[in-house]
């Protein structure tokens, strides 16, 4: 049996082909979820079966330690009487270090080469990686290529593949057709690898769209604290929004003009359905990103001077990348594969 631990809003949707692939060939399974973000909500909304167990740590360096053994110690104790071949997650510290105590073999996914890694590098049995990232930029932050394992395309082409546009979505959410819709997704302020600079820019975005009496600025939150840190920072604007419950985030950033986020996942989505996308991520660059970038579906935004000079108008005709179609196929194998192996 396989066990995956879903502990982000994103892994949701990356995993759910995945499990309707495992469905179809009778291979068994089981998920852990942690409460952070949407992901609770968003299994709810799928009907996904879960057992949740633990919660995000918060900022605190020696809160993100305590909550490290906390939380494996849980899945330790969850894992312990089932019978898991291998277990899988994208990203999930806290399964690998149950996983290891357990002698369950693992597969941590990961895209980011820049993550604090040293937990993945030395506890996990292989790196599942997509195969844009080159061998010197993973050796150059110590990853073990011994580990590594490629698949053919970026982990949101698992899902994107099988996206189909929802022409009555902004209805949903309360968008009128005629309005500019503009996205934002604000920095991971509880993440490892965040940077205060993002904030300052994620203010000055804010502020500058909203100022288009045309547009809407819808605020897609991660956590109490970026929603917290935007009421204390922006004044009342009557166009700005925040989205109050959990949506299919495929089709928010399909139906709107611009995204504008934080995070890589929300980024790369946007960009691959064609979307106008922009990056506030002002820590080291993912790999990934770089690539978008010079395929021309993406910019990183490094000033507020940028900012001002984005054209804020409807997106028009959207061209999306040309996906992998046989990519859900080809990671389920791996997943199955080394369950066997």
């Amino acid at each position: 049996m396989i066990w995956f631990d879903l502990d982000n809003s994103p892994h949701v949707s990356l995993f759910i082909p995945v499990f309707n692939e495992l469905k179809e060939k009778n291979v068994p399974f089981e998920i852990t979820a942690r409460d952070f973000a949407q992901t609770l909500e968003l299994l709810e909304m799928h009907n996904i079966p879960n057992t949740q167990i633990g919660a995000h740590g918060g900022k605190s360096k020696i809160k993100k330690i305590l909550n490290l053994f906390e939380r494996s110690s849980e899945l330790k104790k969850y894992a312990k009487n089932k019978d898991f071949r291998l277990a899988v997650s994208h990203g999930s510290r806290t399964q690998l270090l149950a996983a290891n105590k357990l002698k369950i073999k693992s597969i941590l996914m990961m895209d980011y080469e820049f993550t604090e890694s040293r937990i993945f590098n030395r506890y996990s049995t292989y790196l599942l990686i997509p195969k844009f990232i080159p061998d010197e930029r993973l050796k150059s932050v110590g990853l073990n290529l011994n580990k590594v394992i490629r698949y053919n395309g970026f982990k949101e082409e698992l899902y994107l593949g099988s996206f189909v546009p929802d022409k009555d979505f902004r209805s949903f959410i309360n968008i009128d057709k005629n309005n500019i819709l503009i996205v934002i997704r604000p920095p991971g302020m509880l993440g490892n690898y965040h940077d205060e600079r993002s904030e300052g820019l994620l203010v000055h975005a804010i502020n500058y769209f909203a100022s288009f009496n045309d547009a809407v600025v819808l605020i897609s939150s991660r956590s109490k604290k970026d929603r917290d840190f935007i009421n204390s920072n922006i004044g009342k604007k009557g166009n700005l929004r925040f989205l109050e419950k959990a949506v299919d985030g495929l089709e928010l950033v399909y139906s709107a003009d611009i995204v504008l986020s934080g995070g890589g996942t929300m980024n790369r989505e946007s960009a691959l359905l064609g979307t106008k996308t922009y990056s506030i991520f002002t820590a080291r660059k993912p790999y990934l990103d770089e690539y978008l970038e010079s395929l021309g579906r993406l910019t990183f935004i490094e000033s507020k001077e940028q900012i001002d000079n984005i054209e804020v108008v409807p997106a028009g005709n959207k061209n999306p990348y040309q996906f992998n179609k046989d990519i859900v196929k080809e990671v389920t194998g791996i997943i199955i594969d080394k369950m066997n192996g």
